[in-house]
């Protein structure tokens, strides 16, 4: 199975029949990890599958380790793409007090078990090479680089791999913005299958290309029925990777792609995964002769010696593979093997290794001892104070300018997640345009750089948005709108709740893409806080996936413009109507009104 579905960690697990949110209801244990404990599921309202990771109990209070789970959401959030599984919701169940991430459930085995069989053919390696290239591609213009792609992580339902499912984005590394790994800065994947930068050659710079030179080592792998040896000791990794490796083996139509996604030098593999997803055999500026074997410079030999520190020092880390360290937690050691002076490097080279990674060991255990402690304070005093942080308060800080941030018309943004150094936040515009001008602003007032992600509406949608973005400065805690699904197909659901409201007022919009206003406040089922819901949704128009909004309204009392409804109809008016009208009777009666916005893509 995949190391996301690998037993390893110990916590306490959720009984058969436990509720999150009022949204999932989980079904079975799968497995465990090293950050949580995964479950089958359902969706309580619709019966639909889901998988459902669980944050382990003993780390409910570790903040570092939290901030690790909801960058795995936050990876997640804004891909969608029939070949990645597809990301629900984040939240937190105050019942079981622990935070989970559900996700869609992938029925199938992986593609590592698949070619325990055999190689497949040509046409199903080149079937399988689009629909992978093309999940990349989608996560990789979301800025996203999956960072441990591999047979494992590739799902194939069915044995058909045109339904091939990529998994397992727990150690992902956000290029937007130049936000950090999930998981750190350090080695993230499996030897065989990383690519050279991945292992600190090449300057170290771990970008899209990376993944399609892991994605070439598994293609190589279906069409040759074995995988390319690209492991061994240190060295022997290293040094099989400043080279291609024999391809004698590979199918002759698929060699030239796979000899330029091989190129030790990301500048010399092809220009992005979009441009492997449309390669095809004898029809592409792919085939050209790739340029010589250079040989290593003396620059790259120096740098031998510090890559093979980091090898020794640095570990592989899976998010839920166990195999990981936090500040706050032992670290778990990888079956490295032991230096060998003999692997291509004379023995004086790997005596000064040997001191170097000796000094550089006891430098990492005095920053993780400095980091435990830091991380305990920081715990302690969390726990000690529930007052509300002082003005000077960092997280504070960055919540005010998020909050007081103008980005002009038809525009607005809210953080997700806010810590120390740390920010993820989510808006909606007309274009991206915005929201570069906020992230050179939030780096400029805050002293680094946030990850921000972006919805564009339509201009009829633009009406909700400027409303929502006039309520930015609510003082009133939010309460919290969660939804079953980010991307769904027509004549599907939509399930969610809503909480944290207390005694007030709650009513439910949905704002097509165009403009249409839907009151289904009516849709609302529970007695109190909280309040739980599902929409049958229906698209009949041929296109594009449209996106999706929906408006939760809190306030003390009924709002009377949302009462002109047609018997027999949701519909109430357009966003321009109807937001005016709540906008113009907030401000006569004085009455205070705050909101939650959230989205979906409904595709044909």
């Amino acid at each position: 199975m995949s190391d996301m579905y690998s037993s390893h960690a110990a916590t306490v697990r959720l009984a058969q029949g436990t509720r999150l949110n009022g949204i999932f209801e989980i079904d079975a244990h799968i497995a465990s990890g090293g950050m949580g404990e995964i479950y089958s599921g359902h969706a309580i309202e619709t019966g639909d599958s889901v998988a459902i990771k669980v944050m382990r109990s003993d780390l409910a209070d570790n903040a570092m380790a939290l901030a690790l789970f909801r960058k795995e959401a936050s990876a997640l959030h804004f891909i969608y793409h029939d070949a990645i599984v597809r990301y629900y919701v984040f939240s937190l169940d105050p019942g079981i007090g622990r935070h989970y991430l559900a996700m869609e459930f992938v029925d199938g085995q992986p593609l590592s078990e698949l070619l325990k069989s055999g190689p497949l053919s040509f046409e199903t390696t080149l079937e399988l090479l689009e629909r992978l290239a093309g999940g990349l591609s989608a996560a990789h213009q979301h800025g996203i680089v999956h960072r441990d792609l591999s047979p494992d992580n590739i799902l194939i339902p069915g044995g058909d791999v045109r339904h091939a499912k990529i998994i397992d984005f727990g150690i992902a590394r956000s290029t937007r913005n130049n936000d950090g790994t999930i998981i750190g800065s350090g080695f993230a994947g499996k030897y065989n299958y990383v690519s050279p930068e991945q292992l600190g050659l090449f300057s170290g710079d771990v970008t899209a290309k990376s993944d399609i030179y892991s994605l070439g080592l598994v293609i190589a792998e279906c069409i040759a029925g074995r995988s390319i040896d690209m492991g061994g000791s240190q060295f022997d990794v290293l040094e099989k990777r400043r080279k291609v490796p024999d391809l004698a083996a590979i199918d002759s139509r698929l060699r030239p792609l796979i000899d330029r996604m091989l190129q030790p030098d990301p500048n010399d593999r092809p220009d992005s995964m979009a441009t492997v997803a449309a390669w095809r055999p004898r029809a592409s500026p792919l085939v050209d002769p790739p340029p010589a074997d250079r040989p290593a410079s003396r620059r790259a030999i120096a740098a031998l010696a510090a890559v093979v520190i980091f090898v020794l020092v640095g570990g592989a880390y899976y998010l839920f593979a166990g195999s990981w360290s936090t500040p706050t937690g032992k670290s778990v050691a990888m079956n490295v093997p032991t230096l060998n002076p003999d692997a291509g490097v004379d023995a004086r080279r790997a005596e000064e290794a040997r001191r170097l990674a000796a000094e550089n060991l006891a430098r990492q255990r005095a920053e993780e001892a400095k980091q435990l402690a830091d991380a305990k304070a920081n715990n302690d005093a969390g726990k000690a104070s529930t007052a509300a942080p002082p003005p000077n308060d960092l997280v504070e800080r960055i919540r005010q300018f998020v909050r007081s941030y103008d980005g002009g018309d038809c525009f607005f943004v809210e953080p997700v997640t806010v810590a120390d150094n740390n920010a993820t936040l989510e808006g909606y515009s007309r274009s991206a345009t915005p929201f570069t001008t906020l992230d050179t602003e939030f780096k400029r007032t805050n002293g680094f750089e946030a990850s921000v992600g972006y919805h564009v509406v339509s201009q009829p949608q633009c009406a909700a948005i400027s409303f929502l973005g006039r309520l930015r400065n609510q003082s009133e805690p939010l309460p919290r709108l969660d939804l079953s699904a980010g991307n769904l197909r027509s004549n599907g659901y939509v399930s969610g709740s809503i909480a944290d409201f207390g005694n007030r007022n709650v009513e439910l919009l949905m704002v097509d893409h165009e403009g249409n206003v839907l009151l289904l406040t009516s849709l609302l089922r529970g007695d109190g806080d909280p309040k739980s819901f599902t929409i049958n949704l229906q698209r009949a128009d041929a296109g594009p996936a449209r996106l999706q909004l929906l408006v939760a309204l809190f306030s003390r009392g009924p709002i009377d413009a949302l009462k002109m409804r047609q018997a027999g109809s949701m519909e109430i008016g357009t966003a321009d109507q109807i937001f005016a009208r709540v906008a113009d009777e907030a401000r006569k009666s004085g009455q205070s009104i705050s909101a939650r916005i959230k989205s979906f893509n409904l595709e044909k």
